[in-house]
């Protein structure tokens, strides 16, 4: 041992001598040897080697404790009863010991914390505790505690929860004592301290600390003495922020029993400044809490209670009386005082008034409870003081017109501003007038003009309020426009004012946007002469005037005179370019000295580019438009570092499901096309005039530059605006890229660059000059916002890639320099206090570290490694230890550095996309060199931010990092966090700064090692922040940005191939991680974790701008679901068990929620667990309780995401699963009438049943549970037998493919069969069905048939033995239907096994299926109308399998005829088919491809049996096949081959059959492409046998041709044809025209133009409306101009009708064939309710004996609609009687005029209440007219009209 330390060794021991006199000169002598240095040398450097045997700072801190002890004894045991100088005498030796223990702590922590924090917090708590010690050694112990220990970050760190826990119940006990000698404002510091430290460091105080708070205010109350309660109140805030995420409940009702005591002290004390800051902050903190996001009501996510309300309304008349008294006291103060209110007591105000205004109550009578005494607040039954309150809109107008003292207008001015700006809806519209009148009252009264801005903010949110209403009534919009049009003229008058300048502009700027006036061309002179300087306010202004308004063409500006002289005039557009530029109009630059404000001044990013090149264009307003459309890029959204309470308000709304934003309704993608379909037109006079005011504007910069004067800013804001300008150009089209390098404005660009660059360089020689550093930071911020890394198109990205051209090498390596020499420079560690070297012994630690695995990755390092920020408590300005992270510890020469980095970082993430000057791969090398571990020292701040800003920033580019960078920037990442690990807060901010990182772990084979070893450090780290999760030892806000790195690592590896954790030796993959925290103790993680949970399920790949998902395979996604299902269900239960308290409720809501979301998201994103998922929630109304109101509003928003018009019609496409498994349940608890019908919206079990018995019975006999059948019958009050009856496809269905199912042994099958059997048997009984049920089989069969389909899934993995058609259409994830189900090998099975049972024992199902022909009819119809009920993409295509399977049996069997049925088979097949490809995505999904392609194959299988076996049928309808198919070959590459395949089989394998080739010769031509150039040919040589067209040839061609009114689109390639025609023979449509002018009615391009114009209007709202709507105008544009007579144009009569006459005499036979033939065209309509209306009136139709008659008449025609109508002719044995309605006066209903003239209901409305008002006034005589009441009533067909 040294000499030093020998002699403080011997010192140390005399401390402990019974001798107070040799003690005495121990310390003496302890004091003088603690401060040599040598001796301070040798215990530091024992101190931080750890050698225990040694003499250390702790072991001398032993020593010292041993001396106080003995001292304390001795005063302890001395006599008590002694003199007053004998008792100062022992006092002062408390003092002399407390003053060693501050000066040996001083000097042991000055180089940095060495001292064992849990030694110094173990004598700090006995010393306080003993009271022995006395209050003076307490409060010096205490003293010591805030300023030494709370305030070392070290410590603040290394305290662990219990010790935490502790401090703060000792404390408060203190502060609670009512002690004379206790110093309360210290303690209640010290709980404000302790709290802030447990807050932060762990996870909150326990909530058994509520009542601690409580008290304590309470004590305040009776005391009177607020002494510390500003520390305790601030204490108290803290507490709930923390606990309110978990406790809601619980904080509110905390928050109803103290508040209204904090209300008593707030009116009965005299409270300072700070105290009413703090009480206002907890007011306004319970506010969000009861009522996140301004929610009113309960039903919006509001938490209610009397006493809140009540706290609500005495809270508001005490802030109304407040408010009152500060504009007193301003009225008669002496001197100047501010006239506004502080702006947190008016948001608190504008806050409670939101809350307590209601339209319905004036006034209301209050109890004042606040000002009670303390006895009667005790007693609930003692009578509160009475007060009658005013309330509304009315208290704030009456206090803006009671007084003409600014002291008394302008705090209810901020009030009326701040509740109008948050809560516009609180602004009802009956208002809006009397408060805009007593607003424009008070504008002119400008005495002193201190109130005038703030009638301008008001006004300006009133006029936002009102452009957002849209109920207005036109009187009250007129009031307000008169109104406008004068506060307008008041405020376009007090422009040129500059104090109030931009509460002006943005009042004129929100009258614009909410369009309430009318912008006259005064408005214009504000932007073109002197008025006012080119500022933000006014260019904002201007942007919104630019946007909404045309700009006019001149301006009447009172320079006329002046302008007189010179040769040209100025258009406005112009004037204001130069008005924006400050540009002289007679461009005199040379005698301007003045820099416009826009080169002085920060204005949005490219604001002023847009507003000058959009002044350059034609169209200006639709160039601003354009420009303004363009979505922010997402990176560059700010993102605030610190959560604000805003997020935990959202949180509760999420928990209360009132916001479910985690449920994205997907939008179509509109803006894919949206630069390519616009163009301007640039005006070439107004271009060259802003291209030469830019270049003379850059060039009075370049003429007058200085090294040493000239500002770097001003040179790289005008080269901003220059490549602004150029990038603006490019993006609307007016340049390309290419000509903008080689501009002179990119140029000038380029050497104002150049010249900035200078100031970099200069600085690089002298970093420590100070007054350079502001310039230079702001200079940097400028480049940073010029550059970006988004991947999408847009003027920032092209203005981006101009300016990083600009970029000099030799600045950026300037730059880069001056980074390693900024971060290389050696200084203390923070800017205050002596600091010494500090010996580097932990080098050893750290790098030894990093091979190691994660369980020791994070082990305690020596006290030294970490230098602290605040070692000797001095400076002290915040409560508690500040965070290393903190922007105090930097100097500016710092906050320059890592400007500096951020921009380099910016620079090389964003030039892989350009061709710049430098190399961005030498600059990135030299940015990783700063981390290098020969520079990098992370105990310094700055070196800590220099690594978090290159982990954030480097990897952030469109581009993934090489991977050798990517190991060298994740190789310190271990011994950062390990050095870290221990302080939450930069554990947090390291976790949501490498989350970046991520996307570049996954970059494939191409560097596999590298790869290899930046994912191994990657989730090392992961590990261990995983394990101190699992131990305790992370914050919420920790495991908030763990779950973060989670969820990102699974979206870069969502198989979990890499992503796999290891612990202990055992792996855990990162996907089954995940779930672990849906169970996590805070409600936030699990939130998070819940709204990630779709990464589970779905692959995430991010492609640029926008996000695809694809499904993950089967198995995971049901692992995936076990484990989130068993996580969230664990959660809830174990709560569930718990005592129920306020506490345990607030759990049971949280985890409930969690649940609840979780099995939403599942529903949402995997459609293989959404019956599972549905099912589990089923369950858990049951199980656990969950509040169906919540179940439903998940629901609703679930139904309407997937397109369901009710929930109920969601709930019941999955009942039959549903009820299934409740009942497999097989439990007393879970019977048939314990089912949770509450979800499916009804109100009782009888509607339950009654609605829903179809599904039910089949169950319950198939379970033969027979007595449940009948319950039901009694509870809806039906024979039950007619129950069975109804339900009995649905029965059979159950039973029959286990009968036609030849099994493979299996053994469950053999069980079904069994069951099928018994139930069979026991409906043959008599008691049952008996006999019976052979007739229903027969009567019933088409709807067996439906059912036995509707039962079709065909997995993708059948087995090759049974694979079937429907196989090559099925995916693995297509989700099983409602059971059963059976793959088509069975139920073709059941259909041959039921066709033997037939007592005809014919051969097929088919056979007799055509004994009745309309069988087919009511198959085909029944599966299209499911297919039209569900938006399910899934669900529809295994309906269009169903079809493909049906439609594939009737192919087979078309040559029998299908009983006449085959015609109309055939048509409808075609034309459903067509229809269904008509209404393909823009985008195709996986299952949306199968869809379009089974039916591509269906249609080809169609037309190829047509063509086999059914001669001309093809014929009428080979145009409309053709031309659907030839926009799918461009459209649709995945399926282009199978379209071709087909269109080449209709016209060239075919173009000699006899029966298509006239067809052919007159289909549209084919478009001239190379995929088409076959069938082009092959069409052209059989149009054109007979030689060459001409063009009325052509016309006349055109014309032949009548297409289904429905499918205009399949005239497209007919309309572009046509189109070439007309332009290139314009002289024979030259002659043509003449012909048609001699005689109109029948020339031929009349004929044409009419035919074009019936086209485009057949085109409206139909499928290519944009493209035949185009087409047309084209040919008309050809056609030119003509002036026809109106004769000409009219409508012809329509064929049928014409048609009519001729054929009968008789006029119901006329109406019966006129009907008929548009019924018979309704029955290829698209939409299946009209198809199936019109089925019901031809069926009735033609039962009727004027129907039968028309048959037998019409039936000798050649005519070919027999042939179709054939399925629906009935037997001749009976006609169908028409009722008669005989009505006295039948017409007398129709004299309403309402009737005739349409109201509120749209034009379709109208007309079908009007044609079904002439069928039910008994009017009508015709029966064939009657029997059209469907078609009217159903959905009405324009034709029918």
């Amino acid at each position: 041992m040294s000499l030093a330390l020998n002699d403080l060794l011997i010192c140390c021991r005399q401390l402990e001598h019974d001798r107070a006199t040799e003690r005495r000169k121990a310390v003496e002598k302890f004091k003088h040897l603690i401060q040599d240095s040598e001796t301070i040398r040798l215990l530091d450097q024992h101190s931080d080697s750890k050698q225990g045997k040694c003499l250390n700072w702790d072991a001398v801190f032993r020593f010292l404790q041993k001396y106080i002890q003995k001292e304390t004894e001795c005063l302890r045991t001395a006599k008590p009863n002694v003199l007053a100088s004998t008792q100062a005498t022992r006092q002062k030796k408390m003092q002399e010991i407390s003053s060693l223990v501050k000066y040996f702590i001083k000097c042991a922590n000055k180089r940095a914390p060495r001292l064992k924090c849990q030694e110094l917090l173990n004598y700090i708590m006995d010393a306080v505790k003993d009271s022995s010690s006395g209050a003076i050694h307490g409060a010096d112990c205490s003293n010591i505690l805030l300023k030494d220990i709370l305030s070392v970050r070290k410590y603040w760190c290394e305290i662990p929860q219990q010790q935490w826990t502790e401090l703060f119940s000792v404390y408060f006990r203190l502060y609670l004592k009512p002690s004379q000698d206790i110093n309360r404002v210290l303690v209640a510091r010290i709980i404000q301290a302790v709290t802030k430290g447990c807050c932060s460091q762990t996870d909150g105080l326990n909530t058994k600390f509520w009542d601690f708070f409580s008290k304590a205010i309470q004590h305040a109350r009776q005391e009177k003495s607020s002494a510390g309660l500003n520390h305790i109140l601030a204490a108290f805030i803290i507490f709930l922020k923390t606990l309110a995420v978990n406790f809601r409940i619980r904080v509110c009702e905390l928050g109803d029993e103290i508040l209204p005591t904090l209300l008593y002290i707030w009116t009965q004390h005299r409270l300072n400044d700070s105290l009413k800051e703090e009480i206002i902050e907890l007011f306004q903190l319970q506010i969000c809490i009861h009522h996140p996001k301004g929610a009113k009501t309960q039903e919006k996510g509001a938490y209610e209670s009397r006493k809140w309300k009540s706290i609500l309304y005495n809270l508001y008349d005490l802030l109304v009386n407040e408010i009152s008294h500060i504009g007193s006291r301003g009225k008669y103060c002496s001197g100047s005082r501010n006239v506004a209110v502080k702006e947190n007591l008016i948001e608190l105000m504008a806050d409670v008034c939101h809350q307590v205004f209601n339209e319905d109550i004036r006034s209301l009578e209050i109890s004042q409870s606040y000002t009670t005494t303390q006895r009667e607040f005790n007693d609930y039954s003692a009578p509160s003081k009475k007060r009658k309150i005013e309330l509304g809109w009315e208290v704030i107008k009456a206090h803006l017109q009671k007084s003409q003292n600014d002291f008394d207008i302008v705090p209810w001015l901020q009030i009326a501003t701040q509740l109008i700006s948050k809560y516009p809806a609180s602004l009802p519209n009956c208002e809006l007038s009397p408060l805009l009148m007593i607003l424009h009252q008070l504008l002119p009264q400008q005495r002193r003009g201190a109130r005038t801005p703030y009638v301008l903010r008001c006004l300006m949110e009133v006029a936002l309020c009102q452009g957002k209403k849209s109920n207005l009534e036109s009187s009250q919009k007129s009031d307000l426009l008169k109104l406008w049009i004068k506060i307008w003229s008041i405020t376009f008058r007090g422009i040129s004012s500059e104090q109030i300048q931009a509460e002006n502009f943005s009042l004129l700027g929100a009258v614009i946007q909410g369009s309430l006036i009318e912008v006259d061309r005064e408005f214009w002179k504000i932007f073109t002469g002197s008025v006012c300087r080119p500022l933000c306010p006014a260019v904002c202004c201007l942007t919104l005037a630019l946007t909404i308004c045309v700009v006019p063409e001149t301006v009447k500006t009172g320079m006329e005179k002046n302008t007189c002289d010179v040769n040209r005039n100025f258009s406005l557009k112009e004037m204001i370019m130069k008005w924006l530029l400050f540009c002289q109009l007679e461009d005199d630059f040379e005698d301007s000295t003045e820099l416009p404000p826009i080169l002085h001044s920060n204005f949005p990013h490219l604001a002023v580019e847009k507003i000058l090149v959009s002044l350059t264009m034609k169209n200006c307003k639709a160039a601003m438009n354009f420009f303004q459309s363009v979505p922010e890029c997402e990176q560059h959204q700010k993102d605030t570092e610190e959560p604000s309470f805003s997020e935990v308000e959202e949180l509760f709304l999420q928990t209360t499901f009132d916001k479910m934003d985690f449920l994205p309704i997907v939008k179509e993608h509109t803006m894919e096309k949206h630069n390519s379909s616009v163009s301007f037109s640039v005006h070439h006079n107004l271009k060259q005039s802003l291209d030469h005011c830019l270049l003379g504007l850059s060039e009075q910069l370049l003429s007058n530059y200085s090294s040493e004067t000239s500002n770097s800013e001003t040179l790289v804001r005008c080269s901003s605006l220059l490549v602004g300008v150029l990038g603006c150009y490019c993006y609307v089209g007016v340049i390309v890229e290419e000509e903008a390098y080689k501009s002179e404005l990119f140029q000038k660009a380029k050497s104002l660059m150049q010249y900035a660059g200078e100031s970099i360089t200069l600085f690089k020689n002298k970093t420590n000059e100070e007054s350079r550093i502001v310039s230079l930071r702001n200079m940097l911020h400028l480049c940073t916002r010029c550059l970006h890394n988004c991947t999408k198109r847009s003027p920032n990205k092209i203005a981006s890639g101009f300016f990083l051209r600009l970029l000099t090498s030799k600045l950026m390596n300037d730059i880069a320099d001056i980074c390693t020499s900024l971060a290389s420079i050696i200084k203390k560690p923070f800017d205050f206090g002596k600091v010494e070297s500090v010996e580097d012994d932990t080098d050893e630690n750290l790098t030894g570290m990093e091979d190691q695995s994660s369980l020791s990755l994070f082990n305690d390092y020596p006290a030294s490694s970490v230098i602290d920020a605040n070692e000797s408590g001095e400076s002290q300005i915040t409560i508690g230890a500040m965070n290393p992270l903190a922007e105090e510890h930097l100097s500016k020469q710092d906050l320059l550095f890592l400007d500096m980095l951020k921009f380099l970082c910016v620079c090389v993430t964003t030039v892989q996309t350009s061709t710049v000057s430098f190399r961005a791969a030498d600059i990135r090398k030299k940015l990783l060199m700063l981390i290098d571990s020969t520079m990098l020292d992370p105990t310094r701040s700055l070196h800590l931010h220099m690594y978090l800003v290159l982990l954030k920033e480097l990897p952030g580019g469109e581009y993934p990092l090489p991977m050798e960078d990517v190991v060298k920037l994740l190789k310190p990442l271990s011994s950062v966090c390990s050095l870290y690990h221990r302080d939450q807060d930069v554990c947090k901010t390291i976790l949501n700064h490498v989350l970046h990182i991520v996307r570049n772990l996954c970059q494939g084979d191409m560097d596999a090692e590298n790869t290899r070893d930046a994912q191994g450090q990657f989730l090392t780290v992961i590990e261990a922040f995983w394990r101190l999760t699992k131990e305790g030892k992370c914050t919420f806000s920790v495991r908030m940005a763990l779950v973060k790195c989670l969820k990102t690592l699974l979206e870069a590896d969502p198989y979990s191939k890499w992503a796999i954790l290891s612990i202990m030796e055992k792996d855990f993959p990162v996907n089954e991680v995940f779930p672990q925290f849906l169970a996590d103790n805070h409600h936030q993680v699990r939130m998070l974790a819940t709204e990630s949970v779709n990464r589970l399920f779905q692959h995430m790949k991010q492609g640029g701008s926008s996000t695809s998902l694809k499904a993950l395979p089967l198995k995971l996604q049901q692992t995936a679901f076990e484990n989130a299902y068993l996580k969230a269900q664990e959660g809830m239960r174990e709560v569930s068990h718990r005592a129920e308290n306020s506490e345990s409720l607030d759990e049971l809501c949280n985890r409930k929620a969690i649940f609840l979301m979780m099995i939403a998201l599942v529903l949402y994103y995997s459609p293989v667990c959404e019956k599972q998922a549905l099912f589990a929630l089923c369950k858990s109304v049951k199980e656990n309780g969950l509040e169906p109101h919540l179940i439903k509003k998940v629901l609703e928003k679930i139904s309407e995401a997937f397109g369901y018009r009710h929930v109920e019609d969601f709930m019941a496409s999955h009942l039959d699963y549903l009820v299934l498994e409740w009942l497999n349940l097989r439990d007393s608890e879970h019977s048939l009438s314990s089912f949770p019908f509450i979800l499916l919206n009804y109100k009782n079990i009888e509607d339950f049943y009654r609605s829903c018995y179809k599904v039910l019975i089949p169950h319950l006999v198939m379970r033969s549970n027979f007595d449940e059948v009948k319950s039901i019958a009694n509870q809806i009050q039906e024979d039950w037998k007619n129950l069975l009856t109804d339900c009995f496809p649905k029965i059979i269905v159950n039973i029959l493919p286990y009968f036609a199912y030849e099994g493979t042994g299996d053994s469950g099958m053999a069980q079904q069969r069994k069951t099928a059997t018994k139930v069979y048997d026991m409906l043959k009984d008599e008691n049952l069905l008996g006999k019976q049920i052979d007739h229903l089989f027969i009567s019933n069969l088409p709807e067996i048939v439906v059912e036995l389909l509707m039962t079709l899934h065909e997995p993708a993995t059948s087995g090759a033995s049974q694979s079937t058609d429907s196989c090559d259409f099925s995916g693995d994830l297509d989700p099983a239907p409602n059971p059963p189900h059976f793959p088509s090998h069975v139920i073709k099975a059941t259909f041959a096994y039921i066709s033997n049972c037939h007592k005809t024992k014919l051969k097929s199902i088919l056979e007799i299926l055509s004994k009745s022909p309309d069988s087919y009819q009511k198959i085909l119809l029944a599966i299209c109308e499911q297919a039209a009920e569900t938006n399910n993409v899934y669900k529809k295509h295994r309906i269009l399998k169903i079809y493909h399977l049906f439609v594939s049996l009737l192919m087979d069997d078309i040559q029998s005829g299908l009983g006449g049925a085959w015609a109309f088979v055939l048509r409808d097949v075609i034309y459903t088919l067509i229809h269904y490809i008509n209404q393909r995505p823009s985008r195709f999904m996986d299952v949306s491809l199968r869809s379009f392609s089974l039916c591509c194959d269906l249609l080809s299988r169609v037309c190829h049996t047509a063509v086999t076996y059914c001669k001309d049928a093809l014929e009428s309808h080979l145009h409309v096949i053709v031309g659907t198919l030839i926009p799918l070959v461009d459209d649709q590459m995945e399926i282009q081959k199978q379209v071709l395949d087909l269109l080449k089989y209709l016209v060239i394998d075919n173009k000699d059959n006899e029966n298509l080739y006239i067809t052919i010769k007159l289909l549209d031509p084919f478009p001239d492409h190379v995929v088409f150039k076959d069938l082009r040919i092959t069409q052209q040589k059989i149009k054109y046998s007979r030689g060459p067209f001409s063009l009325l040839e052509e016309i006349n061609h055109f014309l032949s041709v009548s297409v289904y009114d429905a499918l205009p689109l399949t005239r497209l390639e007919g309309l572009k044809d046509l189109r070439r025609q007309l332009e290139q023979h314009k002289h024979q449509m030259m002659d043509l025209m003449k012909a048609s002018q001699d005689n109109p009615q029948d020339g031929i391009m009349v004929k044409l133009v009419v035919s074009l114009l019936q086209l485009s209007k057949m085109a409206v709202n139909h499928t290519g409306e944009r493209e035949v709507l185009e087409a047309v105008g084209s040919c008309l544009g050809e056609v030119g101009p003509i002036e026809f007579s109106t004769i000409a144009i009219q409508h012809s009569k329509d064929t049928s009708y014409t048609k009519a006459l001729e054929l009968f005499e008789d006029k119901e036979l006329q109406w019966t064939f006129i009907m008929l033939t548009y019924l018979n065209n309704t029955l290829v309509e698209d939409c299946v309710k009209v198809r199936s209306a019109a089925v019901t009136c031809l069926k009735s139709i033609l039962a009727t004996k004027t129907g039968h008659s028309f048959w037998e008449i019409y039936k000798t025609t050649t005519d070919p609609m027999l042939i179709y109508l054939q399925p629906f002719r009935t037997s001749r044995k009976k006609f169908l009687e028409v009722p008669r309605l005989d009505k006295e006066s039948p017409l007398e209903g129709l004299d309403d005029t309402s009737l005739w003239i349409p109201q509120s209901e749209n034009h379709d409305v109208w007309l079908k209440t009007l044609t079904c008002a002439f069928l039910n006034s008994g009017g009508t005589k015709s029966e064939v007219l009657q029997l059209l009441k469907p078609m009217c009533e159903g959905s009405l067909h324009p034709e029918t009209g």
